[in-house]
């Protein structure tokens, strides 16, 4: 009966984090993709000249209230993802990933609360969320090299590249205003802090995808051994 219970505990964990992560860059994803699609309607400009966090100005943005209540519903659900990830990889180093995790994720949230229109609380969270992405792509990348480590190769790959982008925005980010210079461009061009911004969004979203994936591969082979283990038994 102990060990039915514990696989059960674990088997509802697994899900947990499977579906949280997924709806994390399901819902995070629909509201910066429908945000995006609306300015760029309205301005005829090229995606890439635009920064990510403007489309939750409400002054300018017409619809604001999607990509900020996408944040902060997404930002929550990584927050639930990494609370059942905490008990089920129990040691130090895994547990230290999930509580840098949880922080990624709350502050998703309060920069969703705080639009660039609160600037200055704004400025605040953005280069939090910044510093905390950095950290925590630094210790998954360090993660896979440990033995049993709960990254797989394909989680590893977007690991890299939202490592390597984060270090590109944090060498752009001015960090006497913590906010990045005005970009000069034309309305077609390419600005260079929108694509960085945008390069690392999306490899945070894919990361949580891939990491709801991973999740469910790993549920299947744990399963599998307690199914083992409890054949044996008998």
């Amino acid at each position: 009966m102990p060990q039915s219970i514990e696989a059960n505990k674990h088997y509802d964990l697994h899900l947990m984090i499977i579906f949280m992560s997924l709806a994390t860059a399901l819902i995070s994803g629909l509201g910066i993709t429908t945000a995006l699609i609306a300015e760029v309607s309205r301005l005829g400009v090229s995606p890439l000249s635009i920064r990510a966090d403007t489309l939750g100005d409400y002054m300018t943005s017409p619809l604001a209230i999607v990509y900020n209540m996408g944040l902060v519903i997404g930002g929550a659900c990584l927050m639930l993802s990494m609370l059942a990830r905490y008990y089920v990889f129990e040691d130090f180093y895994s547990r230290t990933i999930t509580v840098t995790g949880a922080l990624l994720g709350i502050l998703i949230v309060l920069i969703g609360i705080f639009p660039i229109n609160f600037l200055e609380q704004h400025r605040f969270f953005s280069t939090g969320y910044l510093i905390c992405t950095f950290v925590l792509h630094s210790f998954c990348f360090i993660d896979y090299f440990r033995k049993n480590s709960s990254i797989s190769t394909s989680l590893f790959s977007f690991n890299i590249i939202g490592l390597v982008f984060s270090i590109a925005l944090m060498y752009l980010l001015n960090w006497s205003t913590l906010d990045f210079d005005p970009c000069p461009h034309g309305p077609n061009d390419v600005c260079w802090v929108s694509l960085v911004m945008w390069v690392l969004t999306q490899a945070n979203i894919l990361w949580c995808v891939l990491l709801g994936l991973n999740m469910k591969k790993l549920i299947k082979t744990q399963q599998q051994q307690l199914s083992n283990l409890a054949f044996a038994s008998q």
